[in-house]
């Protein structure tokens, strides 16, 4: 069906009456500055290309020439990393001093520890750093470099350390736990132990490996008992009566439960109470268990395990669990069940805005219209999800606090050289070095120069770092600097090419990315809307869009482009309902279509996006709903906080 919008919500407007005027200095202002500066990025990109080869030498005889450049600082540290392996821990230290201010100052360390391994020169090693570093491999080295030189005892309490680990470990540790092994000091026991972190770890394989460095018999029968325990968690009743109860025991009774339950969950409930029995579990180690199996008994369709669950759950002090006992209940419909399960969580929790949201449309749907009313109209006013839909309940307009600051540019002076640089970087295309070094000038600013900075990056228009900077500095008021108005033709002509509310495309990508054009996520997702690229695929074959490949996504028309493509298909499923094509855009469809099944059509919009199991899912559509609302208070444009279809649905 054709999707429609209310005229005042064809288009983003293309301006915003300023809240603050400033004054900016750091441009190079005059024609002959420009082409100094032209000039210098010719030689500094000559650098570079010195540097590419490693030649530091010819780097050297035109450094000179740009020593005043911004990002000079950037080729002195590659070229002093060339054969950084040479410098002396003073001098390499006093290299670490000198750019203090500069992100790549934190980065010298591992290159040099590393050059010192290979080079075996554990004296400058031990030398150089003194306390623990950071990351596995540099540790290892570190360790190593102590027994080297004399520390045997802090070298093997370190490698000690080090060995407990349920996952593979660097190849760097090898010589430090060879010699810890040949000191004797590697027993059975401990391998055993880091055979339990491996079954936590649900690591198989290095479990099979560890079994064979065993020695004694005893050793080898109980990691082929625990071995076969993982491989068979269906017989951990057994297993727990015919093993004496100690720690260790219990320990393995416990994760073969956790793993049974992944697996059975009906299967691991009726095991439970013979095999925590049989180890004389604790009652606060048996609770945490039968939490774990309640947990993947939320949605059963067994009346008799959902007794069993609810048993467990009115003894459990997890909160987690508990809020999703009060989600089933939302799910469910069952407001008796809404109210008695919040009186579950602590006094703190049950003030909440989310509980005492839900509190008060428990009232009013049992009959107490006036107690739950009133507790409603408390919640009134202030920022939130729940302040708004509270408002929506008892028909009052939607208001929340917002704030304003004066820009004072004496606050930023001391940053201006690390400001320009930032500017140079994005200027240059630099944008990952310019995010890196904005994130190191927030960490070293004050409360106040935060607040500067970000307005600051403000009138740059450098729209995701201001976004950064407002949450460094914690100014959830102040909606101006939180949600810049960003790339507004490209989210006008998509918005009006697919019938799209303009404002809804910025809001989802204010909250998938912070408007960053380059972002990418931990699993791949791309760009200012946080694609993936296979979801980039399907979306260009399906609409006959230009895709070259995933690099795409980084250019910010495209991304969008194709981002509300994708999002229009949604919007067409769900028949204009944002609530669902929202949160199909971040958990995928198949799973709303599973949540709408648990629904059966018994709820309103809010309480279907309460029952979301996904926390980060429910809060994304929340957050995207009220992103909306704010910039349509900036813009001063007009819009409805659930659409009239939203509204109407059952869900």
């Amino acid at each position: 069906m054709m999707l429609t919008f209310s005229k005042s919500l064809h288009r983003i407007p293309s301006s915003i009456l300023t809240w603050v005027s400033m004054v900016c200095s750091a441009s190079l202002a005059t024609s002959a500055m420009a082409s100094d500066l032209q000039q210098q990025r010719k030689i500094y990109d000559q650098a570079q290309e010195y540097l590419d080869n490693n030649q530091v030498t010819q780097y050297q005889e035109i450094r000179n020439k740009i020593k005043d450049y911004p990002l000079t600082p950037y080729t002195d540290y590659r070229a002093f990393l060339v054969d950084i392996g040479q410098h002396s821990p003073a001098e390499v230290e006093a290299f670490i001093d000198t750019y203090s201010t500069l992100p790549f100052s934190a980065r010298i360390r591992a290159p040099y520890i590393d050059s010192l391994a290979r080079q075996k020169q554990w004296q400058k090693l031990a030398e150089f750093q003194t306390v623990e570093p950071r990351g596995e491999t540099y540790q290892c080295h570190y360790y190593h470099a102590l027994y080297r030189t004399g520390h045997k005892d802090q070298a093997f309490e370190g490698a000690e350390k080090l060995w407990h680990s349920g996952q593979s470990i660097a190849d760097a540790c090898d010589p430090l736990f060879e010699v810890w092994d040949k000191a004797g000091l590697r027993t059975d026991q401990q391998i055993l132990e880091r055979m339990l972190l491996a079954f936590e770890a649900r690591n198989g394989s290095l479990m099979n490996y560890l079994k064979k460095q065993l020695n004694s018999d005893k050793a080898r029968k109980q990691a082929s008992d625990m071995k076969a325990l993982f491989n068979r968690p269906e017989n951990v009743v057994n297993f727990a009566r015919q093993h004496s109860d100690s720690d260790f025991n219990r320990s393995q009774t416990g994760l073969a439960l956790k793993k049974l339950a992944r697996k059975d969950v009906r299967m691991a409930q009726q095991a439970f109470d013979q095999a925590t029995s049989a180890q004389k579990m604790p009652l606060d180690e048996a609770q945490k268990l039968a939490d774990y199996i309640a947990f993947r008994l939320i949605n059963t369709d067994s009346e008799s395990l959902a007794q069993w669950r609810d048993k467990k759950i009115e003894t459990s002090s997890n909160n987690d669990l508990i809020e999703r006992r009060v989600r089933l209940a939302i799910q469910e419909a069952d407001w008796h069940g809404v109210e008695d399960w919040i009186g579950h969580l602590p006094d703190k929790k049950q003030q909440s805005l989310r509980w005492q949201y839900w509190l008060g449309r428990s009232e009013v749907a049992l009959g107490d219209i006036t107690k739950g009313s009133q507790r409603l109209e408390n919640l009134v006013g202030q920022r939130n999800f729940y302040s708004v839909a509270a408002a929506k309940e008892i028909k009052r307009s939607i208001n929340y606090p917002v704030s304003t600051i004066s820009f004072e540019r004496q606050a930023v002076k001391p940053f201006m050289t690390a400001l320009v640089r930032i500017e140079e970087l994005i200027e240059r295309d630099k944008i990952a070095a310019a995010k890196s070094e904005w994130r190191w000038l927030l960490n070293r600013a004050n409360a106040e120069q935060k607040e500067m900075l970000a307005a600051y990056a403000s009138y740059k228009d450098w729209s995701h770092l201001t976004v950064t900077a407002s949450i460094k500095a914690k100014m959830w008021d102040n909606l101006e600097l939180r949600f810049p108005v960003a790339h507004r033709w490209w989210f006008n002509f998509y918005g009006e090419k697919h019938s799209i509310d303009p404002i809804t495309l910025m809001s989802l990508a204010r909250q998938e990315s912070g408007l960053d054009v380059e972002a990418r996520s931990p699993v791949g997702a791309r760009g200012i809307m946080q694609i993936m690229p296979s979801t980039a695929k399907y979306t260009a074959r399906k609409y006959q869009l230009s895709y070259r490949s995933s690099n795409d996504l980084y250019e910010v028309g495209k991304n969008i482009e194709i981002g509300s493509h994708y999002l229009k298909g949604l919007l067409e499923r769900y028949d204009n309902n944002r609530i669902f094509a929202l949160a199909a855009y971040n958990a995928g469809p198949h799973r709303v279509k599973t949540w709408r099944e648990r629904t059966q059509g018994k709820l309103d919009a809010y309480a279907f996006i309460e029952a979301i199991p996904f926390k980060e899912t429910r809060g994304y559509v929340q957050n995207i709903l009220m992103f909306e609302t704010y910039y349509r208070n900036l813009l001063g444009v007009d819009g409805a906080f659930l659409n009239q279809n939203e509204i109407d649905t059952r869900y």
